[in-house]
């Protein structure tokens, strides 16, 4: 009996399987996964400029112009990708008008290869007025490791003007995007694995008298690159 009871248990298991088998007459698996772009780092090759101690006496011009080092931009990817670097002023609030610089410093702004989007912000002294006028220019840049002043830059990565890059610089304008490309007849940047830009700055401080006296000012200029895929 108890053999019998056994033989019928294993038919009935073997049933079960035959109709479970039966049951299933197809099966399905995904694959799934990302594509993502190239990575691609920024870096600068110090992180600030120390204009130093600068006595108000000396300031005897309207217009008092002071120049920080070079500063080199670099934008390292992992593989060819086509990019450009936004400037965001992070002092935007105390960033001077064009007529103010006009008014302040008597140098109107036509006269030169500025505009007002041009100017950056540098801080304010303790009566909440304008330190100055902060530019930034791109003086030269490199793409792969060669030579290259094909710079186009744009207001939305969408429409690309070009700007080449000459003997006086290219002025740098805060929220506006800047890149690298393959000729000067380009739509817009093209792909490289590493782009670097040569960033001069220019500081123009007021006439010493229009300070406080008396107290310490401190140049307080501030400004963020990053990097956006095209």
């Amino acid at each position: 009996m108890r053999k019998l009871m056994l033989n019928t248990a294993i038919a009935a298991a073997l049933a079960s399987a035959s109709f479970a088998g039966q049951a299933a007459e197809s099966a399905t698996f995904t694959v799934t996964g990302t594509i993502t772009p190239a990575t691609c780092d920024v870096s600068l090759s110090t992180s600030s400029i120390d204009l130093g101690n600068i006595p108000a006496s000396t300031l005897t011009e309207d217009t008092n112009l002071k120049k920080g080092e070079d500063v080199i931009l670099s934008v390292d990817c992992d593989a060819a990708a086509a990019t450009a670097i936004r400037t965001s002023d992070n002092r935007s609030s105390s960033a001077m008008t064009a007529e103010e610089v006009a008014e302040q410093m008597k140098m109107p702004l036509e006269n030169s290869n500025l505009t007002g989007q041009d100017i950056f912000g540098l801080g304010t002294d303790s009566a909440q007025n304008k330190v100055g006028a902060l530019a930034i220019g791109i003086n030269a840049a490199t793409s792969d490791g060669v030579a290259n002043g094909n710079l186009f830059t744009s207001n939305n990565r969408a429409a690309w003007r070009s700007a080449p890059i000459n003997a006086n610089g290219q002025p740098v304008s805060k929220d506006e995007y800047f890149g690298l490309a393959s000729s000067a007849d380009a739509t817009g940047p093209s792909a490289y694995t590493r782009s670097t830009y040569t960033i001069g700055s220019m500081v123009l401080l007021k006439k010493g008298n229009l300070y406080p006296a008396g107290e310490a000012v401190p140049i307080d200029g501030n400004i963020t690159f990053s990097v956006f895929y095209i």
